[in-house]
């Protein structure tokens, strides 16, 4: 196999970094929540039009490409990290205090202990092309291996520096305002694949509230039934009507599969997203129309909102 012996020996070294910093979060790991890839059957590769076949396939986190690359990203955003402070110049940090229920990630400019990934401080800076923050971090940085112990003084950005709070707050909104974008572009073709697949029923775990979460598709829907149930117990759901406006649909639980373990709730509790929380949104969303606009182009907000 080319590449073989150093693929296996990276192999080894991400087991290794994820085994410590377990010992660190004082529980392991789990990718129990697979990621989702979506495809649609457009051969002439115009722009979609919303009437494509969809196909939902999964990729198991924790594969061992998945593996190198997640850790070597958490070694190097966390080590960059602790390299920026002990310069004393500031970065854009995330840190989260505790693994508590309810303890979220936070942003700031300080190198403070991340307790979900187990790490002493990370700071993004593996992705400059996707990301201002890491691109901000990474200039940072650069002014560390120029000036060294001096480079507080060269950085582009000074310790309490007002310009670098604001990037802070402006890329969490952009941040917010993507994945909302992501998450209601994702449910759309969950929709139009029930709908194509002819699938009235489907089996699902209970998470949160009455909210219970598909096991084979990156769906979360509101169902009839699954007030009080355990965090985890799985359910069979008949499902409701599909509102592709507003990308609603509900559905009502007709059966109960099993009854939770602890383990399951504590996975879902750490599996419910970086920040605590569902990364899949539940529908339905919010739309807007002046009702003093003239029929056509209310008619054209409501088709742009879908």
């Amino acid at each position: 196999m080319l590449w073989g012996v150093e693929l296996s020996f990276l192999h080894r070294l991400a087991k290794h970094l994820k085994s410590q910093r377990e010992v660190v979060r004082s529980k392991p790991e789990h990718f129990n929540r697979p990621d989702y890839n979506f495809r649609l059957d457009n051969p002439t590769g115009a722009e979609p039009q919303g009437e494509e076949t969809v196909s939902i396939s999964t990729r198991q986190r924790g594969a061992p490409l998945d593996l190198i690359v997640a850790e070597a990203m958490i070694l190097a955003n966390s080590t960059w990290g602790e390299w920026l402070a002990e310069h004393g110049v500031p970065g854009i940090y995330r840190s989260q205090a505790s693994l508590a229920p309810g303890v979220k990630v936070r942003m700031g400019t300080r190198a403070l202990p991340h307790a979900g990934l187990g790490v002493k401080s990370y700071a993004w800076s593996t992705s400059p092309l996707r990301r201002y923050t890491d691109l901000v971090n990474q200039w940072q940085i650069i002014a560390c291996v120029r000036h060294g112990r001096t480079a507080a003084l060269a950085a582009p950005f000074k310790p309490k520096d007002t310009e670098l709070f604001s990037i802070i707050s402006g890329f969490d909104a952009a941040y917010s305002a993507y994945n909302g974008f992501q998450a209601g572009i994702e449910r759309y073709w969950t929709l139009k694949y029930l709908e194509q697949h002819g699938i009235t029923e489907l089996t699902a775990t209970a998470f949160k509230d009455n909210l219970v979460r598909a096991d084979d598709l990156p769906l979360v829907l509101p169902a009839m039934g699954a007030q009080g149930l355990p965090r985890g117990a799985r359910v069979r759901v008949k499902l409701g009507a599909i509102d592709e406006i507003t990308l609603d649909i509900s559905g009502t639980v007709v059966e109960r599969l099993d009854t939770a373990p602890e383990e399951a709730a504590e996975l879902i509790e750490e599996e419910n997203g970086e920040d605590g929380e569902s990364d899949m949104a539940a529908g339905p969303i919010s739309i807007a129309v002046d009702v003093d606009e003239p029929a056509a182009d209310a008619a054209g907000a409501l088709a742009a909102a879908a």
